[in-house]
């Protein structure tokens, strides 16, 4: 069992934070690369999600721009001779795999996908975590390094981080389908209950805005939103803002 430093756990839970904090369809997959590199040290952390051919759909990465959309066609022709390929596609492991559990690493730098695609950016050691996710299928976490191994550590640390991933791509995808609702009615019988205040902060985060959004409309800081929100919580009887959400819109609690 590989015992974790304090040090790791300190940077383990910065990323948990900025998993769970909102971030929009567009921007959830680079913020997910960010926490992951924020956890763990990388040259470079890249989500793609592949269909049933094996075709590959780039998600988001960090730092971005570091891979063109003229790149992916190059790595598709040949992700297969990458050493975890029959390990993440065929098998569908989901635990964190090295490039070095499955060969050596001078066997691996004499492939074409090594030289074609990642010696030119001098990335020669990967982990990839294989992720099942909400309405995405099945996708991967790709962790890159410059001339260093990832260590049992890392490994551990992402394993501890994915749960973390699994819940927020869920969260943001519920919260996507239902912002696209109309916007709930202020008298509507749920709402009673709710003060004047409430019912507005209520009616604006149906409406997809977050809380700095809600209280620059509001007037009020954004401690305040936070504060009003709670209050709502618990007369509605939830603990998240999409089960309030869901209640709203007559969907149930997430």
């Amino acid at each position: 069992m590989i015992r974790l430093r304090h040090a790791d756990f300190l940077r383990l839970n910065q990323a948990i934070e900025l998993v769970h904090a909102e971030a929009g369809p567009r921007r959830l997959f680079g913020q997910l690369s960010r926490a992951v590199m924020l956890a763990i040290s990388a040259e470079t952390v890249c989500f793609d999600g592949y269909d049933l051919s094996g075709r590959i759909g780039h998600l988001g990465a960090y730092p971005e721009g570091l891979f063109g959309a003229d790149d992916f066609p190059l790595l598709g022709n040949h992700i297969v001779e990458h050493p975890l390929f029959p390990a993440i596609m065929e098998q569908r492991r989901s635990e964190p795999l090295r490039t070095s559990d499955f060969c050596r690493m001078p066997q691996y730098f004499r492939t074409t996908l090594f030289n074609a695609f990642y010696r030119p950016l001098a990335l020669t050691h990967h982990m990839i975590l294989g992720l099942e996710l909400t309405d995405y299928g099945w996708v991967t976490c790709a962790l890159a390094r410059r001339r260093r191994n990832f260590t049992e550590a890392d490994r551990q640390v992402l394993h501890l981080l994915k749960p973390h991933v699994q819940v927020a791509v869920r969260h943001a995808r519920t919260v996507a389908r239902l912002q696209t609702q109309p916007p709930a009615a202020p008298e509507m019988a749920l709402l009673t209950e709710l003060t004047a205040r409430e019912t507005h902060v209520l009616t604006l985060l149906s409406r997809g805005l977050t809380d700095k959004e809600i209280g620059q409309q509001s007037g009020i800081s954004t401690r305040t939103v936070q504060n009003h929100l709670q209050n709502i919580y618990s007369k509605l009887g939830v603990t998240n803002r999409t089960a309030a959400l869901g209640q709203v819109l007559g969907r149930g609690a997430y």
